[in-house]
């Protein structure tokens, strides 16, 4: 070849690279840009899209017609999205559809490039080239060529399957937008459908929290600082909102010292109980409060209820007045008919006959009962108040347990009782005695409180225990019965007006029993179950 030839071939070798080059820049471009969505861009829609890589595949490769294909998600078929140009007639879907039943299409999906057909009239090429990402096929596209497959440069056919692979990737960011933002959509939706319902029930909480008759607080419960309070809680301690506001608990409602809260350092999840506040004129007023623990924005926070029990208090001040005056007005007329029957049986001129005489010291031991148990009713009021004056003396308790079950002999016949005595763990007969430094008259009542219970709720044909040990410088008096304390009075067995339910019960008899027990220092408690029936214990101190 000479100089002449290789300086002609050289420059046509320079000029086919930098048409590949400029080829190769191009289709770089059209990758860059198609689906491509910048700081001041939108993403395009899928059509959009669509209609994007059949114009730019076009201006890489000259096509008579081209289209895309994507497989429908639920019927795993290839559909026509967008063909190109838009009103070319139907012969590329007939090709289309002759390449799918020869399984021409299942062919080019295992080709990592660009594949060749001739259509039905063999005269021109179809090119298929599959649009697939690593984990799934998205579709297939299709385009009848001008010009034959083999004018077109290798390079071009790569530079084609880098632009198709940008398709791919702009397809997959176009669904992915599309999903984020029809659940963009659907999020708004429910936070704004959240947001009207909280705001109705703010709304409503707060109409229902302004009407109420009691006093409500919102505490914070990690420095114990009052954060929100309705008007009738302002009401009540005679402050404005900002006053009330940022003041600590204890220095408003709470008797608790910091450190000793029920709530937050003793883990109680709610706490009743009557208390007394102060308003910001110095009145006092008495409440009925319950605290509760909420969670409010993450943080724990008391919510305290509370209502004035003023009128309360004074009712029930009056009705003790009111029977406190009875029982004094009754002891008069009572302590006639204490004495008369005396003086009927120290008549030596017209002495009682027997029968007369039996029923004459029945009505005298009634109405000794009679004004006891008003004397007693008297004496529980004082242990209330902490004005009653405990004079102890020796007594034999098991005298005191004889004298009572006198009492209850028809009861305990009825129900075919029998009653069993110990000491210190041993059986004792009728005979045996102990001495205790006691109040003999409180001792009366307590036993027979408690025995009288015992009978009650004791099944029939059982044994009644009464049982008496000393152990570390006390005595222990226990009361067992085969009956069980029902579960829902447990917890206050011994507080005022609980009762079972029984018939003319008071719910008096317990609490006295404890009012007693306690002013004679000592205490009392319990253990129950359905197994072992019930034991009631009572300390007491030993006689010195």
């Amino acid at each position: 070849m000479d100089d002449k030839l290789l300086i002609n071939f050289q420059r046509q070798q320079i000029k086919t690279l930098q048409e590949e080059k400029a080829a190769a820049m191009d289709a770089l471009d059209l990758a860059r840009e198609l689906g491509g969505i910048g700081l001041s861009r939108e993403q395009p829609s899928l059509g959009k899209l669509l209609y994007d890589i059949c114009i730019r595949a076009n201006q890489m490769i000259p096509f008579k017609s081209c289209a895309v294909y994507l497989v429908d998600s639920e019927t795993q078929d290839f559909v026509q999205a967008r063909s190109y140009p838009e009103l070319s007639d139907r012969g590329l879907e007939k090709e289309v559809d002759s390449l799918i039943a020869d399984q021409s299409f299942a062919y080019a999906l295992q080709s990592d490039g660009p594949v060749f057909f001739l259509d039905s009239t063999g005269n021109s090429h179809i090119l298929l080239h599959s649009l697939a990402t690593p984990y799934r096929v998205r579709g297939m596209f299709v385009g009848e060529m001008l010009q034959s497959k083999d004018e077109i440069l290798d390079t071009t056919l790569k530079l084609f399957s880098v632009f198709l692979l940008s398709a791919v990737n702009a397809l997959e960011n176009c669904e992915t937008h599309e999903f984020m933002r029809n659940h963009s959509q659907e999020l708004e939706r429910k936070v704004q459908q959240r947001t009207l319902e909280l705001a109705d029930a703010y709304d409503r909480m707060n109409v229902t929290l302004d009407g109420m008759q009691a006093g409500v607080m919102v505490v914070e419960a990690e420095n114990h600082r009052i954060v929100d309070a309705n008007p009738k809680a302002l009401e009540m301690f005679g402050m404005e909102w900002e006053e009330l506001i940022g003041q600590e608990c204890f220095n408003v409602i709470c008797t608790a010292f910091r450190g000793k809260c029920p709530i937050v350092d003793l883990g109680l999840k709610e706490k009743n109980g009557e208390y007394v506040i102060e308003r910001k004129d110095g009145i006092q007023i008495p409440i009925q409060k319950t605290v509760s623990r909420v969670m409010i924005d993450g943080k724990l926070h008391m919510v305290e209820n509370f209502i004035d029990i003023s009128e309360q208090k004074k009712l029930l001040d009056l009705k003790e007045d009111v029977e406190r005056i009875m029982r004094h007005d009754l002891k008069g007329p009572l302590n006639g008919i204490i004495g008369l029957p005396e003086v009927l049986l120290m008549d030596e001129d017209n002495p009682p006959t027997e029968s007369q005489r039996e029923i004459l010291e029945y009505i005298q031991t009634s109405g000794y009962k009679l004004l006891n148990m008003i004397n007693l009713s008297l004496d529980l009021y004082k242990m209330e108040t902490g004005t009653y004056e405990y004079r102890p003396a020796v007594a034999d308790i098991y005298s005191t347990v004889h004298s009572v079950l006198k009492d209850l002999v028809e009861l305990s016949n009825y129900k075919k009782i029998v009653f069993k005595m110990q000491f210190d763990g041993k059986d004792v007969g009728g005979d045996f005695s102990f001495n205790v430094r006691c109040d003999e008259f409180l001792t009366y009542s307590l036993l027979s409180n408690l025995l009288k219970n015992a009978v009650e709720a004791s099944p029939a044909n059982e044994a009644i225990t009464f049982a008496v040990s000393r152990t570390a410088g006390k005595i222990l008096l226990r009361i067992h019965n085969m009956g069980e304390i029902p579960e829902d009075i447990r917890d206050t067995f011994f507080e005022k007006y609980v009762t079972a339910e029984k018939s003319g019960g008071t719910g008096l008899g317990t609490y006295s029993a404890r009012l007693i027990t306690e002013t004679m220092g000592g205490s009392i408690y319990f253990e129950t179950s359905r197994e072992k029936g019930t034991s009631i214990f009572i300390e007491l101190p030993l006689m010195a």
